[in-house]
């Protein structure tokens, strides 16, 4: 079978229906694992389900660095697991698999901001049907699926401890990062420069700046997306 249509090199347009169709895609894959988790009756069951989604993103990282072997051009510059999208998807299955309730909050915040703007901001090279669309999308895409599907699915509650360990562990990640393009001469969690596509960094200065300002950014969108689970919280309380 000829695989060549994996390798056409056509540019990604964001906001067209190349980019809405993953969305599409990923919003009723998620809704269809949460609708069946919520019906499984045995909790364990549920995790198990969880489980196998999170295998998911991981293998889409595993499909991205095969496929730039394979095009040789994989390097320590830009395809080892330093983003913050490829560090969850390794870490993902096995926090799901001990049911780590501490990173599982940290984990809440880090994709409901982090790998969603992913998805709404894709830095996407090529367009359907090159094979870096299908391990773009099935990574970042899938990675939200798995907060969703345990606040809702196994009721974890995310408390407002968990977005300050979000914050401090980011700054961890983050001091990391610096580190390792120190020694790399990469660009990894786009600390040494803005990506190449447009982002929310184009609106937070120029480099070391934005380094800085993300920080009250990042803070500001982690109570953003607390707020359903406040409201939730609240509007549970009193039909209870």
């Amino acid at each position: 079978m000829d695989f060549a249509f994996l390798f056409e090199q056509e540019e990604f347009k964001p906001f067209s229906y190349q980019h809405g169709i993953p969305l599409l895609i990923i919003a009723v894959f998620g809704l269809i694992s949460i609708l069946f988790g919520r019906r499984l009756y045995s909790v364990d069951k549920k995790w198990r389900l969880l489980f196998y989604i999170s295998f998911l993103p991981l293998l889409s990282y595993i499909m991205y660095v095969v496929f730039r072997i394979i095009e040789g051009e994989f390097s320590l510059q830009e395809d080892l697991p330093f983003h913050v999208c490829r560090t969850l998807a390794f870490f993902c299955p096995i926090v799901i698999y001990y049911r780590q309730r501490f990173f599982l909050g940290i984990f809440y915040f880090w994709i409901m901001v982090g790998t969603l703007n992913a998805n709404l901001s894709p830095d996407i090279k090529y367009d359907f049907p090159h094979w870096n669309y299908f391990t773009y999308w099935m990574l970042h895409g899938l990675l939200v699926v798995i907060p969703l599907y345990y606040v809702i699915v196994l009721d974890i509650k995310i408390k407002w401890k968990d977005l300050f360990h979000a914050v401090w562990t980011a700054n961890v990640f983050l001091l990391f990062s610096l580190c390792a393009n120190m020694i790399l001469g990469s660009n990894y969690m786009y600390t040494m420069r803005k990506p190449d596509v447009g982002s929310l960094l184009d609106y937070m200065g120029e480099w070391p700046i934005y380094l800085l300002t993300t920080q009250l950014l990042a803070v500001v969108l982690f109570v953003i997306v607390f707020v359903p689970i406040l409201l939730w919280r609240k509007y549970s309380r009193k039909s209870a």
